[in-house]
């Protein structure tokens, strides 16, 4: 299971001095940002794409947005790594065909996942952010592993919990970690070598012209494409209000032309990739479709290498509906194809497999319940 801290484990607030603004904290009457310009919308996590890796299942999300309401007067700030501190829901994707092999595959897997601020947001002051999450994929297949001869493992776990830290410096820099507990495996914390200790340092510089960042960063995770420390640099162009982009790795964009309208793209190495279009159809009702990849990683308690992991991969081109329902909450439903499906061993995502197992392309479905302020 990729164990990244992704897009859809930040928590935000809102500036107040507008009609539309709502702050989730008591306590002083200007919010904490780490941010130069308190007029923007402010976002509790620096401008770091946190979506290193597309991690907790194929139930996540295409689209993770907070949509601006028609409307609103408050400037409508891009921003990455923002989106629901709490989310519940489900995946499921019928029985297809494995290839070569006289059997067929079913997915299904539940999740949740929070994230929350220890203790009341300060204005120039250090933040804790502690993160929760869960999750159950199921594997329902007679299938055999080609070359071990052992049967696919029906289930896997992820149980992670962590903390994020970010310090607002007086220069206008912002810095910080993220660190991750857990084990990602079929048998949760059954031994020493199952568990997962998912890590990333960042640091946020002002660029010359005052408007633009540099971003910097250092990610590990052992349940990631690529298992070893993996430094990130890149600029972030924020030539209006309008448009965003990351020039660098992590890359990324984001451009909302109008309020009804929304285009997002972000990579990773190594083929971590999300693309998506959202459209208003109504108040509180967004269509919205797009291309991703998914990649989950895990530790077989019973492997004989130790580094090995095993793979759950696919493409995928979504098509779904997102409906505010009131109180912050909003659902989501998601209709996926999934292709490129496949599973196998190997001691990282290029190197080293065994244990291949392609299945037929297949329908894939999800509902979720997000809660986004």
């Amino acid at each position: 299971m990729a164990s990244a801290l992704s897009a859809q484990d930040v928590v935000w607030v809102e500036p107040v001095g507008s009609p539309e603004t709502e702050t989730r904290f008591s306590g002083p009457a200007d919010p904490w940002t780490p941010y130069r310009n308190p007029s923007q919308r402010i976002d509790l996590l620096p401008p770091i794409d946190f979506n290193i890796e597309q991690d907790t299942f194929a139930s996540e999300p295409i689209a993770d947005l907070d949509p601006i309401e028609p409307g609103s007067s408050r400037r409508k700030k891009p921003s990455f790594g923002r989106a629901a501190p709490v989310t519940i829901g489900g995946f499921w994707a019928p029985n297809t065909p494995v290839v070569n092999q006289p059997a067929n595959l079913q997915m299904n897997a539940q999740f949740a996942r929070l994230a929350m601020p220890l203790g009341i947001p300060e204005e120039g002051k250090p933040l804790w952010l502690a993160i929760a999450k869960f999750g159950r994929l199921e594997l329902a297949t007679n299938a055999v592993l080609p070359d071990s001869g052992e049967a696919v493992p029906s289930q896997f776990w992820l149980v992670e919990t962590g903390v994020t830290h970010i310090r607002p410096l007086a220069s206008g820099s912002t810095v910080g970690g993220t660190f991750l507990f857990g084990s990602a495996s079929d048998k949760p914390f059954h031994a020493g070598r199952d568990l997962t200790l998912m890590s990333i340092l960042f640091a946020t510089v002002p660029a010359r012209n005052q408007r633009d960042d540099w971003s910097f960063s250092l990610f590990y995770s052992p349940t990631s494409q690529l298992p070893y420390p993996l430094p990130g640099i890149a600029y972030l162009y924020k030539p209006d209000d309008t448009f965003e982009a990351k020039i660098g790795l992590p890359a990324g964009l984001e451009w909302r032309p109008n309020d009804d309208w929304e285009v997002t793209f972000s990579y990773f190495p190594i083929v971590n990739v999300n693309a998506m279009i959202r459209r208003r159809l109504a108040d509180k009702l967004w269509l919205f479709g797009g291309y991703r990849t998914d990649t989950q990683i895990y530790f077989l308690a019973d492997r004989t290498i130790e580094k090995e992991r095993f793979y759950v991969f696919d493409q995928r081109a979504a098509i779904g509906l997102d409906r505010q329902i009131g109180a912050g909450f909003s659902l989501e439903f998601l209709a996926s194809y999934l292709f490129d499906r496949e599973l196998f061993q190997g001691t990282s995502f290029t190197s080293g497999r065994t244990d291949v197992i392609e299945f037929d392309p297949g329908l894939g479905l999800s509902l979720q319940l997000l809660w986004r302020r």
